[in-house]
């Protein structure tokens, strides 16, 4: 059993420093980053970053872990509580527009996402096992398919979660390359504004529910 001791706290908050320090770092993409970069960001030496982690890998992977914890909390923070006798749609746009909200607030949680999603790997398959919110898994629907969608990682769910990320993720881009080429701040965009995260939401909405026209419903 692990003790509360005073040397196994100092070692809690060393890995946590050092996993703080690798969240932006890494949400850069896990090849453009070494461990020597997230140990002087750390404020520690390499060695002792091997020593809590063993390998980049494992530190990749506890750092992914954290961020998908505070992703969740925040997500579950705005998500709030649906009335009992919410509509399947209702129940959706809560779980999309807490998506964007908790996107804006963790911009690393999608842009891990973003930089994974290039190419085939096994940190890739780690995500699409464990970097998903909770919520979206244990919301109950009446048509049992759109949970079957939000479940499953399909072509669908994929298009869903792709172009919310891109949206929130790429609005600060959007805003420095508009003020680059002088047409300035478009409104809304940078930092993505509640109107322009409730269009988007609307939007995702009618997308996902699209998908479900003409097939059989059934109830859960």
């Amino acid at each position: 059993m692990h003790k509360d001791t005073p040397r196994s706290r100092q070692a809690e908050q060393v890995k946590a420093t050092i996993l703080e320090a690798a969240i932006p770092l890494f949400a850069r993409g896990y090849d453009s980053v070494a461990v020597q970069d997230i140990a002087a960001a750390a404020g520690h030496k390499h060695s002792l970053v091997m020593y809590h982690f063993g390998s980049k890998e494992r530190l990749w992977e506890q750092t992914a872990e954290r961020l998908m914890q505070r992703f969740d909390a925040a997500h579950r923070g705005h998500l709030g509580r649906l009335r009992k006798d919410a509509s399947d749609r209702q129940k959706l746009r809560q779980l999309l527009l807490a998506f964007v909200l908790a996107l804006r607030e963790l911009p690393a949680y999608g842009q891990i996402l973003l930089s994974e999603g290039v190419q085939a790997s096994g940190r890739l398959l780690w995500l699409h096992r464990h970097f998903f919110p909770s919520a979206f898994l244990e919301m109950q629907f009446e048509d049992a398919r759109l949970r079957e969608l939000l479940m499953k990682v399909t072509l669908p769910r994929s298009a869903m979660v792709g172009a919310l990320l891109y949206t929130v993720v790429a609005a600060p881009q959007i805003a420095i390359s508009a003020q680059q080429d002088g047409s300035g701040i478009a409104d809304g965009i940078h930092p993505l504004g509640d109107a322009m995260a409730e269009r988007l939401v609307g939007m995702m909405c009618d997308f996902v529910l699209s998908q479900l026209d003409g097939k059989p419903r059934r109830r859960r």
